[in-house]
């Protein structure tokens, strides 16, 4: 259950694993492994895409004149009763006692007649209403301006890591033996599939999708040999 198994094999065996739902991988029996006497075979497992299937909350058709008919009339959110004017009497007309004129505060004479008070308002306290969003706009921008360049260094910084990394963590074998890539192109198909987005994958862990890409690209890369 937990993929444990032990087999007698000499040097320059080939092991063979596969299955239904993961990548078919060989391994050749060396003397590093025969000495070590323990094996980690990592098992990368199959993405199956499934047809694209369309769920509906309604049976409409995109016809207008037959979804017209079809179409569920939503119930009303109009709490019960809430337009029942039954008890209202119309014919007695609404007055109101209260003067909004009078309710009006009166303006600020001494403000009006001051030869102190600026013309205009106060331009300094307008000027800083006015520019203080602009600031805020113009560091936030700033901000994400650094922000950015910083991403894109670390990008390219892990980006030329790749190439060494891919191998590390798939091994030489994945290529040779599963790839069928020659050892010495290696590096040749990693930088082959880089312009259709390995590192970009790899740099946003998107290991699988990296596999998988890596997988559909060998063909084409061997033709080309």
């Amino acid at each position: 259950n937990d993929g444990v198994f032990s087999i007698y094999v000499k040097e320059n065996d080939t092991l063979l694993v596969s299955g239904i739902q993961f990548y078919y991988r060989e391994i050749k029996i060396t003397k590093d492994i025969l000495h070590a006497e323990k094996i980690k075979i990592d098992l990368f497992q199959k993405i199956n895409e499934l047809e694209e299937v369309e769920l509906k909350s309604h049976n409409l058709i995109g016809n207008i004149t037959v979804d017209a008919e079809n179409a569920p009339i939503p119930e009303s959110k109009v709490a019960k009763g809430a337009l029942d004017f039954s008890g209202i009497n119309f014919s007695k007309p609404v007055i109101s006692n209260i003067d909004e004129i009078d309710r009006r505060k009166p303006p600020d004479a001494e403000r009006l007649t001051s030869p102190m008070a600026p013309v205009g308002g106060n331009i300094l306290g307008l000027l800083s209403f006015a520019l203080d969003p602009l600031i805020d706009e113009v560091s936030k921008i700033g901000q994400n301006r650094r922000k950015r360049k910083r991403q894109e260094y670390l990008f390219e910084k892990k980006s030329k890591e790749v190439p060494d990394e891919i191998v590390a963590y798939l091994g030489e074998s994945f290529f040779t033996e599963t790839l069928k890539i020659p050892y010495e192109k290696i590096n040749d198909f990693i930088e082959y599939c880089k312009p259709k987005g390995l590192h970009r994958f790899y740099v946003e862990n998107k290991k699988i999708e990296a596999i998988d890409l890596l997988i559909k690209e060998a063909e084409e890369f061997n033709k080309t040999d």
